[in-house]
């Protein structure tokens, strides 16, 4: 009996081990693909209970993502990646030189700014353009991904229910651990994509829209980056559209400027008011901290899916760490 179970461990790591080799080409589009499924299974839900088939309402959750997440992402990337070296550019030139100058004085030059400043924007430099292999590649890649990412969301929607119940029975545990495991799992994935991410991405897209209104140049790239400033606590988004409003004003485009200052005054910096407390109204809070860490060590080690596959992975940490002390260690709420 003993070496049946030996034989079957090893036997079943082996073959763990081939499918995560053969599933990793494309695992990039599988979890995105999860993902969206995750976060449009209430839309599915709401065609579903209309028209009562899953099939047809599986692809009509499809169509929606496709319409309006997947193709304009890819574009986005696209131009996104066009707009990096100018943006790194003019940065360089002007922006980057006069916060050196300025440093180095206070400092009495006694600290090379201007090396450690261009370095750490040639870094971000790369790391934003290295996004587009992760999104477009070859074109034969990127078609057999997309097939395999709708094929995932299609079954997903139709049984995801299904699989999620049979994991669920396969846990050794008992029921009520098994319940709250998943309600914290559950609670944590919504707080970190609604609550978080989500909030993140519509400050970004609303600070894109007003740089380009207001006559900012590549105004996609600094888009993507107040996209991940708004998961810094204190400086957030400010950080980006304030300079460059300021830069707009000392330029002689006073009216640009000031409609920059008031719109991101009004617009962008208000979705932390208005938006997320409804996004994670009743759900757990996710430390600031775990996504600014998520974000920046998800984009270094899994692309773009990063950005929204890292906060998950820390956070859904913390759920399993908080689970185990309240499960397990019935002292340590004692304390």
């Amino acid at each position: 009996m003993r070496q049946q179970r030996i034989f079957f461990v090893v036997f079943f790591a082996v073959v763990a081990l081939a499918a995560i080799i053969i599933v990793q080409p494309f695992l990039t589009y599988i979890v995105l693909a999860a993902i969206l499924t995750y976060a449009l299974f209430p839309v599915y839900n709401a065609i579903n209970r209309r028209i009562r088939r899953p099939s047809i309402s599986s692809s009509i959750a499809i169509l929606i993502a496709l319409l309006l997440m997947v193709l304009p992402a890819f574009f986005l990337v696209s131009e996104l990646v066009q707009q990096v070296s100018g943006a790194y550019t003019s940065f360089q030139e002007e922006t980057l030189q006069r916060a050196a100058d300025y440093l180095s004085g206070l400092t009495g030059n006694r600290v090379d700014f201007q090396a450690m400043l261009t370095s750490g924007i040639d870094q971000l430099r790369r790391s934003i353009a290295g996004l587009a292999p992760d999104i477009l590649g070859s074109i034969t890649e990127v078609a057999l991904g997309i097939v395999i990412m709708f094929f995932v969301m299609f079954y997903g929607f139709r049984e995801g229910e299904v699989f999620i119940a049979r994991v669920r029975a396969l846990l050794p545990l008992d029921a009520g651990l098994k319940q709250s495991l998943f309600y914290e799992l559950r609670t944590i994935t919504q707080a970190v994509l609604y609550g978080q991410v989500m909030t993140a991405l519509i400050q970004g897209t609303l600070g894109s829209i007003g740089l380009l209104i207001f006559g900012i140049s590549n105004w996609l790239f600094w888009g993507a980056i107040m996209t991940i400033m708004a998961f810094l606590p204190v400086l957030g988004t400010p950080i980006i559209w304030v300079p460059a409003a300021v830069g707009q004003i000392l330029d002689g485009n006073t009216v640009s400027g000031v409609g920059l200052l008031i719109y991101g005054s009004i617009l962008v910096i208000n979705v932390d008011n208005v938006i997320r407390p409804r996004l994670v109204s009743g759900r757990t809070k996710v430390h600031p901290l775990l996504i600014l860490i998520g974000v920046l060590g998800g984009l270094k080690i899994f692309g773009f899916i990063g950005m929204l596959l890292g906060p998950l992975i820390l956070a859904l940490l913390v759920a399993c760490i908080r689970f185990y002390e309240e499960a397990y260690l019935p002292t340590a709420n004692l304390r």
